[in-house]
Formats: C-alpha cells, sequence, structure tokens
C-alpha cells in the first residue's frame, strides 16, 4: 500500500530555503531579517527531520511554500502579505502571541478560586493576572469590537441568568448546572484572551513625570512583571521606524464643479457617450 504522503526532497527543501532567504534578505528592517531567518532555519529543519510523521514533514514544507511566496508579494508592495508578516513578527499572531500571553494568563502570587463542583478539583474557575485584566478592559489591547468592563471578569456576560439561585429565571427553571457554569467561564476566558494584542513592554510613568520609563529597574521598583520583549527594545525601534506622530493633515479644498457642454458624439450601435453635462467633476488643492 502506497502511503497517503510523499516526504518532500532533499533537493526541494534546499532550493526552497535559498528562495527564502533571498526573499528575507529583501526585508526593510532589521529585526525583520532576523525573525525570518530563524523562522526559515527552524521550518528547515522541521522538515528534514526523520523523526517526524511524513505527514508532518510534507505539512512543514508546504507552510514554508507559503510563508515564502508571501515574502514574495510583501516586497513587492503588496499591503494585505506585509500586514501579515509584521503581525508574525511581532506576536500579533503565530507561535511568538502565545509565547508572550502564557505568563499572563496565570497568577502566580494570587490564591487559588475555590471549587464551583466541591469534590472535582479542575472545576476552579480562571484567574485573571493584573497583566491581562489591565488588557481586557484597554480599547487599545483589541481589533476591533467593544471592551469588556471590570465586573464581566467577575461575571462573564455568557452566563445565563440561572447561574444566580437567587435569580427568577433560576426558581422557575432550577439552578444552571455547575459543570456547564465552569465550561461557559473558561470558554469566556479562552476566547476573550485570544483576541487581545500581546504587549511588546510595559513603561511605568511615575506622578508628577512627564515620561515613562521601561528599565528593569523601574519595572521591578513598581512591582510589575515584564512582559513581551522587554529587553529588546522593540518598541523604541518600532517608533523610529514610523517616525513622530505629525499634525494631521488639511481636507482638500472643494471647489465649485467645472462644466463643459459639448457636442454628444455617436457611436455606431445608437446610443451617445455621455458628456460634462451629466458627470460633475471636483478639483482638489494637494
Amino acid at each position: 500500500m502506497e502511503p497517503l504522503f510523499r516526504p518532500p526532497a532533499k533537493q526541494s527543501i534546499f532550493a526552497l530555503y535559498r528562495s527564502y532567504l533571498r526573499q528575507v534578505r529583501l526585508l526593510p528592517h532589521e529585526y525583520l531579517r532576523q525573525f525570518f531567518r530563524l523562522k526559515s532555519h527552524d521550518d528547515v529543519l522541521s522538515a528534514l527531520d526523520h523523526s517526524r510523521r511524513i505527514k508532518q514533514r510534507s505539512s512543514t514544507y508546504r507552510r514554508l511554500r507559503k510563508d515564502c511566496a508571501r515574502l514574495e508579494r510583501a516586497n513587492n508592495a503588496d499591503k494585505k502579505a506585509f500586514e501579515y508578516i509584521l503581525d508574525l513578527a511581532y506576536g500579533r499572531k503565530g507561535p511568538l502571541k502565545w509565547s508572550i500571553m502564557k505568563p499572563l494568563l496565570s497568577d502566580p502570587t494570587a490564591p487559588a478560586p475555590d471549587r464551583i463542583i466541591s469534590a472535582v478539583e479542575y472545576s476552579r474557575p480562571p484567574v485573571y493576572s493584573p497583566e491581562l485584566a489591565a488588557l481586557l478592559v484597554s480599547d487599545l489591547a483589541r481589533p476591533a469590537g467593544r471592551t469588556l468592563k471590570q465586573h464581566h471578569l467577575d461575571k462573564p456576560p455568557t452566563l445565563p441568568p440561572r447561574a444566580d439561585p437567587s435569580s427568577a429565571e433560576a426558581r422557575l427553571f432550577g439552578p444552571l448546572s455547575k459543570r456547564r457554569e465552569v465550561n461557559l467561564r473558561w470558554r469566556f476566558f479562552a476566547d476573550q484572551w485570544k483576541r487581545l494584542y500581546p504587549p511588546l513592554e510595559v513603561s511605568v510613568r511615575s506622578r508628577g513625570a512627564r515620561q515613562s520609563s521601561s528599565q528593569e529597574d523601574a519595572i521591578s521598583d513598581a512591582r510589575i512583571r515584564p512582559v513581551g520583549m522587554q529587553t529588546a527594545e522593540l518598541l523604541d525601534e518600532l517608533q523610529a521606524l514610523a517616525g513622530p506622530v505629525s499634525q494631521r493633515s488639511p481636507h482638500p479644498r472643494k471647489l465649485d464643479p467645472v462644466y463643459q457642454p459639448q457636442a454628444k458624439p455617436a457611436i455606431s450601435d445608437g446610443r451617445r457617450l455621455p458628456t460634462s453635462e451629466t458627470l460633475q467633476g471636483w478639483y482638489y488643492y494637494g
């Protein structure tokens, strides 16, 4: 019986790796070049690893081809492709996002919450660390949608009214199943943190100070855990790359419409072409 998946040939992997590196060298920022150079190296080693299954190696090879094609489109001024590689390199999606967010999904200093089902250990509700709670209630930490309120962390809006034993629904239809309450709380927790933009770093600004500081001493003095890529200084590089915030450009001035009446030339099928009497033109100052 022939295998459903064939392992990629070494020559194909090495040829793809060379094409990948050629596209990486064309990227406009040093951090992007370093990130995708390391990523391609890890992916190539995974594709060549004979200890992995053939299906996994083939999947890694196909992902390498897609990434190489996306890098080529990004280098050819494809906006969508370039935004994708930015999201991937700065942790808005992909494995880097999980690496940044994983320490924020727990709080080692917080006591364990009480069990919802007394006899089941894993029925404890999720714990929102102070960093994660601050991200969830901030409108800057998510791409779209309404932000959460502080009380939603204690009582998710996805819980039905029957979760409250004193509610009229609970007295009429019976209380909500404890197992279902556990599932709803953890599902809400997972759904909300996955919508967040992971922070690159944390900065502290003292009262009365005009500038904030992201140095390790200032972070430790404020008793805040460093998050993201705190020591990589990527935020400073991004701000320098983007440049200072400029003033909003003025709106173009709209002038009076210009009309140029002309004779209506006829075409072969008897229809007439539109003229400036029916088309209205606007002139703008840049």
